[in-house]
């Protein structure tokens, strides 16, 4: 699946964007570009940190499951950008399907407790 589109990340986030004076295209281009370019570990965690630092969060979070991914992640089945509540939108990077979600970590994790009995 390919990363969230320029088009995407503006509908989910242009309130926020308009709010913080930042300008919706040039923004979410900027966003879309550093997901869909995210090929290795190293770029992805560099991606994330981009995208908190752009949308200000508070932080990188991991959600941890009873499923070992990699030897990169080991039991880290999520990260996400943290909006700093549980259903706000953000952006989560899947780490056993490499890829990058426009959702809010509370529905990811309702949607995926079972698969990895999410501690």
């Amino acid at each position: 699946m390919p990363a969230p589109s320029q088009r995407n990340i503006a509908q989910w986030f242009r309130a926020y964007f308009e709010h913080e004076g930042l300008e919706v295209d040039r923004t979410s281009s900027a966003l879309a570009s550093r997901l869909k370019h995210a090929s290795t570990s190293k770029q992805v965690d560099d991606a994330l940190d981009f995208v908190n630092q752009t949308l200000n969060g508070h932080g990188v979070e991991a959600i941890r499951g009873d499923y070992h991914v990699d030897n990169y992640y080991y039991d880290i089945v999520a990260l996400y950008v943290n909006m700093g509540d549980t259903y706000n939108s953000t952006i989560l990077y899947e780490t056993d399907n490499d890829r990058f979600l426009l959702t809010s970590w509370g529905d990811w994790v309702e949607r995926n407790d079972r698969k990895y009995r999410i501690e």
